[in-house]
């Protein structure tokens, strides 16, 4: 069994040792430091937004593991995900666990399924944004639940067929959210379909089939921002009306909190399920990821010609942490990322889970 990778250095250490091995240097100790080359636009800030994305996630994944799920082995895939970068030129090349919860496998695969089905949405005269929902539904219902709701979806469309009409041209997407104080599942799906006609017809049928289901909670708006469609599947923080609330002029936020219990629930339920799924002769695009792969950096990002880069976390100071990819050979941090007071609350808000 894996070991779970350590974050968190027992001692206060500023400085980090660098292998012989790796970069064929004199084996010296470097101190870190953060790259001077900043390309706002470039591979390097996309490298930053990966390392929040790594952070983000990083207790989460503990309160996972330690559930001892049946998919205990894939939530450690997840903490190794990206946890080496071998350089070789301007080339990084990464090996990615491809799970659907990880934040930075998801940030890839939205790119891809964005890019992919932009063209067939941007053909639709009048792109509908399309909620239908259902009653909420206990654990233990979750997935046969989900399962029948993409067969009814299947069948409206195979009624259509049957009745020689044209069929409605779309994507559908499966998605559940978790309602802590009911502590019940709210599967539902969302569509982007072509004309209004074709989105009422969709709601109709669909109360057709689940006739405790209320109209009011069947929405249909036109369709703005296909990213909408694309960035989860389950969102990893729920609200609770016991929750502490913050005011910012009139509008009241409640803190979110991770559930790691629900949240598992969620992915075993959705497990070999297809999660997005074009509708009327659409062409599907593949939303796989390569386990391995490498990407160029821009002239001038990278100094090294061959190094390995490995996620630390390391005190720069007292009270200040960076969580980076280190170049093993010069100390050189690929980022600088620094979370935010505001990225530290969010990850550390568990529940349901002993610290």
């Amino acid at each position: 069994m894996k070991a779970a990778p350590t974050l968190i250095q027992n001692t206060k250490l500023r400085t980090l040792s660098i292998s012989k091995h790796i970069c064929g240097k004199d084996n010296k100790t470097k101190t870190v430091t953060s790259c001077t080359s900043e390309s706002k636009n470039g591979t390097r800030e996309s490298y930053r937004k990966r390392a929040k994305a790594k952070f983000a996630q990083n207790r989460l994944l503990q309160a996972l593991v330690k559930l001892e799920s049946p998919l205990k082995k894939q939530y450690e895939d997840t903490q190794f995900c990206s946890w080496s970068l071998l350089q070789n030129g301007n080339t990084l090349t990464a090996k990615y666990c491809k799970q659907r919860w990880c934040r930075i496998c998801n940030r890839i695969r939205t790119g891809k399924l964005i890019s992919g089905y932009e063209k067939a949405i941007n053909e639709m005269l009048q792109p509908q944004f399309v909620t239908l929902t259902i009653p909420n539904v206990l654990a233990e219902e979750l997935r046969e639940t989900m399962q029948e709701m993409l067969h009814n979806i299947r069948r409206i469309q195979d009624l259509r067929r049957k009745n020689k009409k044209e069929l409605i041209k779309g994507i559908r997407k499966l998605e559940c959210t978790y309602n802590v104080d009911n502590n019940n599942y709210h599967p539902h799906l969302h569509l982007i379909v072509d004309n209004i006609e074709n989105a009422l017809h969709l709601r109709k049928e669909w109360l057709k089939r689940y006739p405790t289901a209320t109209t009011k909670a069947q929405d249909i708006k036109k369709a703005k921002e296909p990213i909408e469609l694309f960035k989860y599947f389950a969102k990893l923080t729920s609200k609770s009306k016991k929750d502490t609330i913050t005011i910012k002029g009139k509008k009241i936020i409640r803190d979110e909190w991770h559930y790691p219990k629900a949240l598992d629930t969620i992915f075993q339920a959705i497990t070999n399920m297809r999660i997005i799924q074009p509708m009327g002769g659409i062409r599907m695009v593949s939303d796989e990821i390569e386990e391995v792969e490498a990407v160029e950096m821009q002239a001038g990002e990278i100094t090294e010609d061959r190094t390995l880069w490995k996620w630390t976390r390391m005190e720069t100071e007292p009270g200040k942490y960076t969580f980076d990819w280190v170049d093993q050979c010069t100390g050189e941090m690929l980022t600088g990322f620094y979370p935010t007071e505001r990225e530290w609350k969010y990850s550390n808000r568990i529940r349901n889970f002993e610290t």
